[in-house]
Order: C-alpha cells, then sequence, then structure tokens
C-alpha cells in the first residue's frame, strides 16, 4: 500500500509571517549584549557634556534625571535600529504575499509555492520554533513558515512539531570521523 499523506493544506505567507520568524529566531549574542551596555554608557555619559547650568551640580536629582533619560533616548535607538535590520531581513523572504501548498507525510513535508516545489525530511530540520502563531523550522536552505492559521484543527501544529523533534538527526549532518575504526 503506498503510503498516504497526512494532510493537506494551502495558505499564504506573508511579510508579517517573515518578521514573526526573524523576531522569534533573533536572539542577542554576548557580544551584541556588550554593544548595547557600551551603546547605553555612550548615552549616559553623554550627561557629563551638559552645562552645569542646565542640569544642575553632578549627580544631583536633576543631573540623574538627565542621565536617565539620556539612556532611554538611547535604549529607545537600539530598539529602533534592530527593528530596521529585523524588517529587512523579513522583506528578503518574501516581497509579496505567496500561496504555499503543504503536504505533510509521516517523515517528510512537501511545499509547492514559493517559486519551486520543495522537500523537507524531518531528519534535515535542525530546530523547532514553537510560537504562539507560527510554527517555524529551521533548515540548513532557508527556514519553513507554517502559520497557525493553516491548520484549523486544533493540536495539530503541536503533534507535528513532537514528531519532528522525536526524529533523530541524519547521518549526513552528523560528522564522521574516519580515524575511528568500524565495529
Amino acid at each position: 500500500m503506498p503510503d498516504e499523506p497526512l494532510r493537506t493544506t494551502t495558505f499564504t505567507l506573508t511579510g508579517a509571517d517573515a518578521l514573526a520568524y526573524e523576531q522569534a529566531a533573533s536572539r542577542m549574542t554576548p557580544l551584541g549584549v556588550f554593544a548595547l551596555l557600551c551603546w547605553l554608557g555612550l548615552w549616559g555619559g553623554m550627561a557629563l557634556l551638559i552645562p552645569a547650568n542646565w542640569a544642575g551640580e553632578r549627580f544631583g536629582m536633576a543631573s540623574a534625571f538627565l542621565v536617565s533619560i539620556l539612556v532611554a533616548i538611547g535604549y529607545v535607538l537600539a530598539l529602533l535600529l534592530i527593528a530596521i535590520r529585523q524588517w529587512l531581513r523579513a522583506r528578503r523572504h518574501f516581497r509579496r504575499a505567496a500561496e504555499v501548498t503543504l503536504t505533510e507525510w509521516p517523515d517528510r513535508l512537501e511545499m509547492v509555492g514559493l517559486g519551486m516545489p520543495r522537500t523537507v525530511g524531518f531528519a534535515e530540520i535542525r530546530r523547532t520554533v514553537l510560537g504562539r502563531n507560527h510554527l517555524f523550522l529551521d533548515t540548513d536552505e532557508q527556514p519553513l513558515i507554517l502559520p497557525r492559521r493553516a491548520f484549523p484543527e486544533l493540536g495539530t501544529v503541536e503533534d507535528m512539531a513532537r514528531r519532528i523533534e522525536a526524529t533523530p538527526p541524519s547521518a549526513a549532518a552528523e560528522p564522521v570521523d574516519p580515524g575511528q575504526p568500524s565495529a
């Protein structure tokens, strides 16, 4: 008996879906945290350049208030830069909405849309990120973005994520040491 797909669904991916992926997938590295702290320190240090007749005596209440305002301004600017970067990266994924047909098999996903057909085995998926509105699947090529709205049945996305995570990684992804004797 030929294996049959578990389900087939058609949905539309938009730039908002790609932006949701960028927001969920981006993590701040330790170097990024250090850079943010230096940036905020720079803005806080700029308070030392404010003349005393504007801010009152140094380390007084008015001076501390101005330091807080400058640090807040620096933080808002950093958040704006991060948001713009995420938006630009999301635009690279989808410039306009695209209709996608997803066929779910017991061991793989097949997608038709976004320019060409694509088959991804569960063993090829490096990471799953289950969000409130999406399931993101990281692969070596490009991520798969599956919105919850594409699966009307409750629990479907969670079941798919559990099955994918339960699949062991492919042998091609594991490095082989040629010096080790085989048993």
